[in-house]
């Protein structure tokens, strides 16, 4: 009887022991199942504020999931999911890529992120965004805009994100799972609009307009007719010094641009915009480019009248007080001209820039030659741009070879 009792007692002990070896140290987890057959892992390290939970509906399933989440705590990413996104997001933009890329394109990278990617992410905690969420992004985004535009979202997606995991801040990247669609799933890029020879002309006409008193009704018509006859862009041209110009051999050389950036002296929320000239783009940007008489005749016409007003800025797009103008001042001067020209096509600046091209391609001028003048980095940029230009000649000459 007294030995029965002693062999149960010592069972008892056992079994308390292998209960005591069996128990978990701190911060490596604990596995169990509930009444209602789930399984649960519960875990807490030293870095957390409280335990973590995770369920599945087999023992294997948490406990692979205990796994990633301790591997996730040691490299120290077990809080990330308490970041939102606009936080992480701004704090990356601000410190590091405002530094690294000029400012006229930063403000660029600044709008995409405000305008397409704070108002969908923007309260998503950083950890718990996935490829799905960001895919979704793009599709919806991709019925809206152009295909250029979407690529943007994804680029900039990309670089935060891989920042993100190569810091350690998130287990993984999500955006390397994000397919950009097929092109022609994209809203239709905007319709190159040109000038035909007619409406040159009378753009050309509109410019010699002048007052009773002799003077210019548009001060700065031909500026616009410089444009159409150089097929420089609008900042190349409001960059310009009357040095650039060499009227003996009828060339310009195009080596500045300027652009209006955000005034960021009181801080990143500046709406106020100044101007600002820096190099070229692009290596191919930096260019000398011939000029025709009538871009020679309307340079000296500007000359003229700005000596009239008293003008003697050394900028060849001079206000009457002698500072640069600017982009906004330029489109208004073309919506002026198109007005008092009857021209009823809504025309930007840079759609000069295409009737120049367009112009010079119908012209017989070869193709090689337009990129150069263009300034475009390579010559598939001009040929898939003006395509158009192309197709038309190419369908006259079919009809001249029909009538052969």
């Amino acid at each position: 009887m007294y030995a029965a009792a002693f062999a149960e007692q010592e069972r008892i002990n056992m079994s308390t022991t292998d209960k005591k070896q069996k128990s978990r140290s701190y911060g490596e987890g604990s596995i169990y199942q509930r009444k209602d057959g789930r399984w649960v892992a519960k875990y807490r390290d030293e870095a957390m504020s409280k335990p973590r939970y995770l369920y599945g509906k087999t023992e294997a399933e948490v406990k692979r999931r205990l796994r990633e989440l301790k591997r996730d705590a040691a490299r120290g990413i077990s809080e990330c999911k308490k970041v939102f996104f606009r936080e992480y997001m701004e704090k990356w933009l601000y410190t590091f890529k405002f530094h690294a890329v000029e400012r006229s394109t930063f403000d660029q990278y600044e709008a995409v992120y405000r305008n397409h990617i704070e108002p969908v992410l923007g309260y998503c905690q950083l950890g718990s965004i996935k490829a799905a969420d960001i895919q979704r992004l793009l599709n919806t985004k991709s019925g809206q805009y152009s295909y250029t535009v979407v690529k943007k979202i994804r680029a900039l997606l990309a670089e935060v994100f891989r920042y993100a995991y190569t810091e350690g801040d998130i287990a993984k990247n999500p955006v390397n799972n994000v397919v950009m669609l097929k092109k022609g799933l994209f809203k239709p890029p905007r319709k190159i609009l040109v000038l035909e020879d007619e409406e040159v002309c009378r753009l050309e006409e509109t410019a010699n307009l002048k007052n009773k008193n002799g003077r210019p009704v548009l001060t700065h018509a031909n500026l616009i007719i410089f444009i159409v006859h150089t097929g420089l862009r609008c900042g190349e041209v409001l960059a310009l010094k009357w040095s650039d110009i060499d009227f003996k051999r009828k060339t310009v050389t195009v080596s500045r641009n300027l652009a209006r950036i955000k005034d960021r002296g009181q801080g990143k929320s500046g709406s106020r915009h100044i101007n600002h000239v820096k190099s070229t783009k692009t290596e191919s940007g930096k260019r000398t480019v011939p000029l025709n008489s009538k871009a020679v005749q309307a340079l000296k016409n500007l000359k003229a009248i700005y000596k009239k007003y008293g003008i003697t800025s050394d900028n060849v797009a001079s206000s009457k007080n002698n500072t640069p103008l600017n982009n906004e001042r330029i489109h208004r001067l073309l919506a002026r001209m198109l007005k008092h020209a009857g021209i009823d096509k809504p025309l930007t600046i840079h759609q000069l820039r295409h009737t120049f091209a367009t112009r010079a391609l119908k012209a017989g001028v070869a193709i090689s030659v337009v990129s150069k003048w263009m300034g475009h980095a390579n010559i598939s940029t001009t040929y898939n741009t003006y395509i158009h230009a192309l197709e038309s000649e190419r369908a006259e000459a079919e009809r001249l070879l029909e009538a052969m």
